[in-house]
């Protein structure tokens, strides 16, 4: 993986995968972010990583291979003991395991949703020490809420990429942000257009919106979401990738720009069917022709593995049936998304 802001990945392990399924394929001259869905390595996760230490071992090409990566981590990094009150599930993540991002290549975490405030403000504030330790950026979070409604900008082939991040989820257990304590950035459309407007005065080539918003466990997002993003990219956003629903969600073309509403799991140990097909997303940002690639992939015990052709194609052609003004070709069971 190659990374001009974002910190240098360590390529650590390989893959076997020998056909032209999940290769990816894009110019020198283009930027290409690869965007995961949710990543929590704690509970049952770390029973699989006891067994075998590599969670993103069957996708670790697809975040290698491109000049970004961006996930959203659902999950603390710290040993605290300040549990949240009043939930029926908290989540923290042994910091030990923050090399296991950095080796993937992880340039980025999204930080703004409903778990990453489960051991206070103790656990948040780790969390932030231990991406620092190792070089990965955030977004969605801060000291306060100025901080974590900074965008955060990344320059990558003379061009400014920003990343806004915000969450949906707040209450006496998720408690955000606010101008005098730390925390992740609250859903706030004041908030979003001043981020925007100071990512445009930054010079921002793109702007990418990710939130964490809807409802779990649904295919389709609902109004809430439909509105919002369409706010964004009406006022300037490149594209809105969401996180929240544990599946994936429909994808909709909006004025020539993508909305993700869901990007579904990526790293988590969920027992029902539905969480386990997913995907992870490669954005090409090629200015003669922007295309996105969908690899369709299937956590089995907890990890992430590609699926197999038949099994994309399927895959592939359910996503079709939610999304909306989107023509997904099928190629060799990777999706692809001209627009």
């Amino acid at each position: 993986m190659f990374f001009i802001v974002a910190g240098a990945g360590i390529f650590i392990f390989t893959n076997s995968f020998s056909s032209t399924l999940g290769q990816t394929s894009h110019s020198a001259q283009a930027i290409n972010i690869t965007f995961t869905g949710d990543v929590m390595l704690a509970r049952g996760v770390e029973t699989t990583i006891s067994k075998n230490p590599h969670p993103f071992a069957g996708i670790i090409h697809l975040m290698n291979d491109t000049d970004l990566t961006v996930i959203n981590l659902e999950t603390p990094l710290t040993t605290s003991n300040d549990q949240a009150p009043y939930k029926d599930i908290t989540l923290k993540t042994n910091p030990e395991y923050t090399y296991m991002l950095k080796d993937a290549g992880i340039d980025v975490a999204c930080l703004a949703n409903n778990h990453i405030m489960d051991y206070g403000q103790s656990g948040f504030l780790d969390t932030l020490d231990n991406l620092q330790k190792y070089g990965i950026k955030y977004a969605g979070a801060g000291n306060n809420i100025q901080e974590a409604y900074t965008p955060l900008i990344l320059e990558i082939k003379g061009k400014k990429i920003a990343i806004i991040d915000a969450s949906e989820f707040t209450s006496v257990s998720i408690p955000p942000a606010t101008e005098t304590s730390p925390g992740f950035a609250p859903i706030s459309w004041n908030h979003i257009k001043t981020a925007m407007d100071n990512a445009k005065a930054a010079g921002a080539d793109y702007i990418i919106c990710e939130f964490h918003f809807g409802e779990e466990y649904k295919h389709t997002p609902n109004e809430f979401q439909k509105e919002l993003s369409h706010k964004c990219i009406d006022y300037g956003a490149y594209m809105v990738v969401g996180h929240h629903s544990h599946m994936p969600q429909t994808i909709e073309n909006y004025k020539g720009k993508l909305i993700f509403y869901s990007m579904g799991n990526c790293v988590f140990d969920q027992p029902f069917p539905e969480t386990k097909s997913s995907m992870v997303m490669v954005l090409n940002l090629d200015e003669g022709q922007p295309y996105v690639q969908i690899y369709p992939i299937y956590i089995g015990d907890s990890f992430p593995e590609l699926m197999n052709e038949t099994n994309a194609s399927s895959f592939l052609s359910d996503l079709q049936s939610w999304s909306v003004n989107v023509t997904i070709d099928n190629q060799d069971g990777v999706g692809i998304i001209k627009f």
